[in-house]
Formats: C-alpha cells, sequence, structure tokens
C-alpha cells in the first residue's frame, strides 16, 4: 500500500474510532478523563490494526499511529474543555483538510501510468480538487455542528434565562414587519405579545407594501383594540424587503426605547420572552441575545415533521458551537437587540437576503458581544409546500455568500485587512457561514464533471486498476460524519431513527436549491426576496412534480448515467466508485419531487373532512 494512502487511511479510521466511542459513550466518563493518553492510543490502535489488515506496513502504520496518539494527547492539553475523544477528532479533522492534497499525486500517477486519455485526467484531477477544495470547510462545519458531543466543559454552553435585576427595565420596542400576510396569523401573534410579562415595551406593526387591503385593515382595526401600546404603520413603495421596512420605521421608535425586539409575523412568543433575555442588556457590552427557531403545529403532517427535524440541527448544535466561541447570529425573529449596538453597525443591510446574520458580523466587528438562549421563547410556522420551503432555503443560503463577498477583506489574514473588532476566531467562524455556502455553488457547478468523467471513459475506453484500498479513508470519512450527526440528534434533540432519516432526506432533496443559490450569488445575480408563504393553498396536481421538475429530470439523467456507468465500463473499483456516486446523486434529486408529493398529499388530507358513518 502507497504510504500516503496507508497514513490517509490510519488517520481516517482514528477519526471513526473517536466518532464510535463518542457514539456509544455521549457522556465523558472518569474513566476517560482520567487516562486521556489511554483512550488515544485505543483509537489509534484500532486504526493501526485496520490498516494492517487492508494491507498496511506494520511499521510505517505504528510510526502514523504513535505520532496520531501523541499529537491527540497534545491536542488534549491545549483544548482542556474538550473530551480526550473530542480532541482526537479535531486532529484527525485537521489532518484530513490537508492529506487528500497529498493522496492525489498517487492517484493522478497511477491514471497516467496505465494509459488514461488526457481529457479523463483532467476531468479526475478537476473533480478531485473540487472535493479536496471543500474539505476544510467541511470539516470546520462538522465540528461546529458537533462540539456539543465533542466537550466536556463550556463557558457558554448556550446560556438560560437570566431574570432581570430589580430596577433594570430598559424600554423595548417590538417589531414586527409584515407583507400580505394572513390577518388571522398576524392577530395570533399581537395577541401573544400583548401577553409579555414585561412592564414596559410597545409593539410597532409595520406593513409594508401590501396592495391588498383587506389583508392590512384587521390588523390595523386589532392593533386599535390592543391600546395605545400597539401602533400600525403602514407604507407602500420602500426597497429592501424586511431590512427596508425595518430601517424606515426606525425614526418611528419611541424615544424611550433603549431595546429592539424582532419578530416574525407567525411567532407566538411566550409571555417571559423579554423577562428571560433583557437582563443580559445590563451588561454594556451585550449587543444581542438571540432565542432559536423553533416551530408549532407541525406534528399531524409527515412533511412539517421532516422539515423541523431538518431545520432543528442548526440551532440545537451549530449555534451553541457559535455562541461558545463569540461568533453567535441574529436569526430575524426571537431577536433582542440593544438599539445602540443596531444604530452603531449602520442598521440593516438592504442589500443582503439575509439581514439578520449579516447585522451580527457588523455588531461583533464593532466590539459588542452576544448571547444565544438555547430555549425557545416562541415558536413559528414550518412551511407547509415544498415551493415553500425551497424558496425560504434559497434565501437563507443566497445571503451568506453575499455577506461574505462584501466582508472578505474584514475576515483575510494580515496586512490589508479591513480594520475591525473580530478576534481571530470570530473572523473563522463568520467568514465560514459564508464560505461553505459558496463552495456549495462550486460543488453544484462540478455536478457535470462526473457524467463528463463518465462519458470521456466510454469514449477512450479507459481504465486503471485502483485498489479498493484507496477509497476506504473516503469511505470511513463518510461514515463517521453520518455517525457523528445521528449522534446529535439522538443525544442532543432526543430524535428517533426515523425523524433523523426524514432529516437526511430533507437535506438531500434541498441539494439543488442549496447549489443553485450559492451559484447565482456567488455570479452576483440579482433575484428577488420572497417572503415566507404562510396561506395554506392547494396546488393543481399536475404542479405538484413540476415544483420540483428541475430535481426531477436531474434524477433521471443521473439514473440514466449510472446504468451507463455499470454497462459500459469493465468492472473494477474504479467503475464501481463511479456508479455508486452517479447513483448517490440520482437518489439526492429523487428526495425533491418525493417530498413534494409529500407535502401536498398531507396539504389535501388536512383539506379532507373526516368520514362521519351513516346511522344505521
Amino acid at each position: 500500500m502507497n504510504v500516503l494512502v496507508a497514513t490517509l487511511l490510519i488517520v481516517a479510521a482514528a477519526q471513526l474510532a473517536a466518532i464510535l466511542t463518542l457514539s456509544l459513550r455521549p457522556r465523558p466518563t472518569a474513566w476517560e478523563q482520567r487516562f486521556p493518553l489511554a483512550v488515544h492510543a485505543l483509537c489509534c490502535g484500532a486504526a493501526l490494526l485496520v490498516s494492517v489488515a487492508l494491507g498496511g506496513s506494520l511499521t510505517w502504520g505504528l510510526l502514523t499511529a504513535l505520532a496520531l496518539t501523541a499529537l491527540g494527547f497534545v491536542a488534549h492539553r491545549r483544548l482542556p474543555a474538550f473530551r480526550p475523544v473530542g480532541a482526537l477528532s479535531v486532529v484527525t479533522c485537521a489532518f484530513l483538510s490537508v492529506l487528500p492534497v497529498l493522496w492525489l499525486v498517487p492517484f493522478a500517477m497511477r491514471a497516467i501510468d496505465s494509459g488514461g486519455s488526457t481529457v479523463t485526467l483532467v476531468l479526475v484531477t478537476l473533480s478531485s480538487v473540487l472535493t479536496i477544495v471543500c474539505l476544510p470547510s467541511d470539516l470546520l462545519d462538522e465540528i461546529t455542528g458537533s462540539e456539543v458531543l465533542l466537550r466536556s466543559r463550556w463557558n457558554r454552553a448556550g446560556a438560560t434565562a437570566r431574570p432581570r435585576p430589580a430596577g433594570f427595565a430598559p424600554m423595548v420596542s417590538v417589531q414586527l414587519p409584515i407583507h400580505a400576510e394572513p390577518p388571522e396569523v398576524v392577530i395570533g401573534t399581537l395577541d401573544a405579545l400583548s401577553r409579555l410579562d414585561y412592564p414596559d415595551y410597545e409593539v410597532l406593526v409595520i406593513d409594508n407594501n401590501t396592495v391588498d387591503e383587506s389583508l392590512w385593515r384587521p390588523v390595523e382595526e386589532h392593533c386599535a383594540r390592543l391600546g395605545e401600546r400597539f401602533r400600525f404603520l403602514h407604507v407602500e413603495g420602500i426597497t429592501g424587503a424586511k431590512a427596508g421596512a425595518l430601517n424606515w420605521a426606525r425614526p418611528h421608535i419611541s424615544p424611550r426605547a433603549e431595546v429592539v425586539g424582532v419578530v416574525d409575523a407567525d411567532y407566538i412568543v411566550e409571555p417571559n420572552w423579554l423577562a428571560d433575555t433583557v437582563g443580559y442588556l445590563e451588561d454594556p457590552e451585550t449587543g444581542f441575545v438571540q432565542c432559536p427557531h423553533a416551530y408549532r403545529d407541525y406534528e399531524s403532517s409527515a412533511f412539517t415533521r421532516i422539515a423541523n427535524a431538518e431545520y432543528a440541527l442548526f440551532f440545537a448544535a451549530h449555534m451553541v458551537s457559535l455562541d461558545e466561541h463569540g461568533a453567535g447570529l441574529t436569526v430575524g425573529t426571537m431577536s433582542v437587540i440593544r438599539l445602540a449596538a443596531l444604530d452603531k453597525a449602520g442598521g440593516w443591510a438592504e442589500w443582503c437576503m439575509t439581514e439578520d446574520s449579516e447585522l451580527a458580523i457588523r455588531v461583533h466587528a464593532s466590539g459588542y458581544k452576544s448571547v444565544y438562549l438555547k430555549q425557545p421563547r416562541g415558536r413559528g410556522l414550518v412551511p407547509e409546500t415544498w415551493n415553500g420551503y425551497k424558496k425560504q432555503r434559497f434565501r437563507w443560503t443566497y445571503g451568506p455568500v453575499q455577506e461574505i463577498r462584501a466582508h472578505a477583506r474584514m475576515f483575510r489574514p494580515g496586512a490589508g485587512r479591513t480594520p475591525s473588532r473580530l478576534n481571530t476566531v470570530q473572523r473563522i467562524h463568520h467568514a465560514n457561514h459564508g464560505l461553505i455556502n459558496a463552495l456549495r455553488g462550486l460543488r453544484f457547478a462540478g455536478l457535470a464533471l462526473p457524467p463528463a468523467m463518465l462519458l470521456s471513459m466510454v469514449a477512450h475506453g479507459d481504465v486503471w486498476p485502483v485498489p479498493v484500498t484507496w477509497y476506504v479513508p473516503f469511505l470511513f470519512v463518510m461514515a463517521g460524519r453520518r455517525l457523528l450527526q445521528w449522534t446529535v440528534y439522538r443525544e442532543v434533540m432526543g430524535f428517533s431513527a426515523r425523524e433523523f432519516a426524514g432529516a437526511i432526506m430533507a437535506q438531500r432533496a434541498l441539494f439543488y436549491v442549496i447549489g443553485k443559490a450559492a451559484l447565482f450569488s456567488l455570479l452576483n445575480r440579482p433575484t428577488l426576496w420572497t417572503r415566507t408563504d404562510k396561506f395554506r393553498q392547494l396546488q393543481p396536481r399536475s404542479q405538484v412534480f413540476s415544483s420540483a421538475g428541475a430535481e426531477t429530470v436531474l434524477a433521471v439523467l443521473f439514473l440514466g448515467f449510472a446504468v451507463l456507468a455499470i454497462t459500459a465500463l469493465p468492472f473494477s473499483v474504479v467503475s464501481v466508485a463511479m456508479t455508486l456516486t452517479l447513483l448517490y446523486q440520482a437518489v439526492s434529486f429523487s428526495m425533491a419531487p418525493a417530498l413534494s408529493y409529500l407535502a401536498e398529499r398531507e396539504l389535501r388530507k388536512a383539506r379532507t373532512p373526516a368520514r362521519v358513518p351513516e346511522p344505521a
């Protein structure tokens, strides 16, 4: 076995062993904490056995395993808040962001020695380089999403409620921006806001650009019924969507207000929302307090249960990690923001599709810190249709790419960086929030590479002998990543295997829309801001699959390419890998029409009255 491949195999196997340990023992044990070196030695020893069993050199494998054990131990000493297996996971992630670059060299040499065509070799190299370029960002995202398991101690760990001290009750201006919303939904939100257990607040309802008067008049009338604390503002002709409405409303905020709360039109807030969050703003350095997205009324529909499970990971894991590192985000609703911090940052970014997370960058850059309260203090509605779900995700992907394009000079290392109060860790996390989405755009563009590679191999009769062991490290990495995610779903969120499978289904179904949004944003292709539709509307049956038309076509195409690969290429490790890659992508694309059908079926079921048996 090639030395570079053997090294990569041991590192990947050690990471998988660490993840297996985390999955089997999700809570730190006393033995693990007392004997960290033994934990590292066991994981790396298991990796050595795997390497030798697959034909690797015992001597080289032993040296690699010992070095990895030592590095894991050093990492644990430098990262005392991490579990020993957590520190080893971080070390292996660091190596796995570099080693595949070296793996590409012997792989390319094999292709050249076997007489492969230049076209195929170029395509293989491009595909490999694309994968390697994405690895560091992917692995950082993996650590961020699993840090809730990797750590044994926290500084923050997602804050808990902080009741405000006696005498501290700054006036809060709660802002409710709406556009063409169902009146009954907004009225429910207003009623919940009227029950807030807080002594000094106002509610500004900012209706922008709603043409249909029958939608906003009932809301205006309800505000009048709720009393002088509630003010309704209707404006037409403004630009900038939600950010534009919030900026327009700035002069209308009470002069006494020191804090702004932002709530979406469909969120039913708990009475203690402000009482549990405003206390953090007693610290003048705190710029905002954020509660998670959480949802209601999703249990009766299979589609909305799947969507809820897919949403949950970011708020239960990623946001906790970001908060620990001082890089928490505002997420558009359930936000409590110091008005001085908002003004110092320059208000809301009307140019950005995700004006919420973009604001967090500028607030932190201004020197303020933030708090993430991991317990929900309000719940909203899940989009009930595939079309609404994917439009929302398009916006959530397009915006972060805009953010990194706009703030790249603030994130860059070394001289020439735009001055800010961001520290290195904050710059890395805020940058990766946009970078990982930008790289998804490159992956989307790279979808053409596997089919092109297949056609070139068939046309030129290319085939080269690559041992199966060369692919094993990547299989270990993929298996470990999925196992780690499942452990987070099971242990942190309490989800079942069925719910986890639904979340994975949704993740794969969204691949096309996420890739398209990222690519459009990279190319600076203009697009309109679209709100999440909260009207319950049935589509004609003919539109169920047309809303996932592009994904359906791509699913059929990639299935056809997979069939071509298994039938036209000589049977080999390369042909099997090619077939499985194409088949995986076909299945991923097919998830979109499947979810579109499921959403429509559940809506029709909800519209159909229960059958009442006739009397005997």
